[in-house]
């Protein structure tokens, strides 16, 4: 099925682009609310858009399992809807916010995609524009900043504006215009009580397509994080938990624990006890 929609978001880019946007055949809105867990009506505004974000964090996992079980991803919307609906998997960015993307427009959200840079703590650099997917979605007469797909990260949208302060049970968060074109989102460190940059971003529009290279670049890289360790994360109602090859950790209201994790048989069983995933 094809969408057109006709995008406008007063900035000063001041543009106004079509996009023709393909609908998976095989996607049913009903069933994606229902591997969710969206009890409520969903309609395009805000608080919808607020409760569809939580829910799918709270659901969906961030994961990379499929870059370590040599299964490669393509940026096919129907086959990331399986996956993620029907196999009821997770993923990363380009799966997580393209398919959710998908969800909103058919719930009736303008939504469009953005790349962003994400901050490098290591050399205190900004990597490529289109290293991390994530959306902008208007509403009510406001353009907000969407993400399921950024791991510990915000968890309900953030208003796009010249200042915004973001505060929630994830943390504190600071949305910054920095020139004519760049905003930079910024999370609250307690240990240093300095904001620490989470990515930077415009509000270009994107394709699906224009993030290919570093869909494929993060899947064969050795330099990329993905292929250099296995993870599965998941926000939950009191915190987050998280595995990887070497430790399962769980933060409760702020108390984090840790778990060795000895050997892959123990990473297998964790993954199917806390995250229902079975490879």
């Amino acid at each position: 099925m094809l969408i057109r929609k006709t995008i406008r978001f007063k900035d000063k880019l001041r543009f106004a682009k079509i996009i023709i946007t393909q609908i998976p055949e095989s996607m049913q809105t009903q069933e994606y609310l229902s591997r969710i867990n969206y009890q409520e009506k969903a309609i395009a505004d805000l608080a919808s858009l607020q409760g569809l974000m939580k829910a799918h964090l709270l659901n969906v996992p961030f994961e990379n399992l499929d870059i370590h079980q040599k299964v490669w991803i393509a940026l096919d919307e129907e086959k990331i809807y399986t996956k993620i609906v029907h196999q009821r998997r997770g993923g990363f960015c380009y799966e997580l916010n393209g398919v959710f993307r998908q969800l909103l427009i058919q719930i009736g959200f303008d939504v469009q995609l953005i790349g962003a840079k994400v901050f490098q703590s290591a050399t205190q650099t900004f990597s490529p524009p289109t290293d991390h997917m994530a959306l902008l979605v208007r509403t009510a007469g406001e353009t907000y900043l969407a993400d399921v797909g950024f791991g510990d990260f915000i968890s309900v949208p953030i208003r796009i504006s010249a200042l915004t302060h973001h505060e929630e049970a994830c943390g504190r968060f600071r949305l910054t215009q920095t020139d004519e074109y760049y905003y930079v989102v910024e999370k609250y460190d307690e240990k240093t009580a300095v904001y620490i940059p989470c990515y930077t971003f415009t509000t270009a529009p994107l394709l699906l397509n224009d993030f290919t290279h570093s869909c494929y670049y993060h899947q064969l890289s050795p330099d990329s994080n993905f292929t250099k360790n296995k993870v599965c994360s998941v926000l939950t109602e009191t915190g987050r938990k998280t595995i990887t090859q070497a430790k399962f950790m769980v933060t409760t209201d702020g108390v984090k624990t840790e778990q060795p994790v000895p050997d892959e048989a123990a990473f297998s069983l964790w993954l199917a006890k806390e995250f229902a995933i079975s490879l």
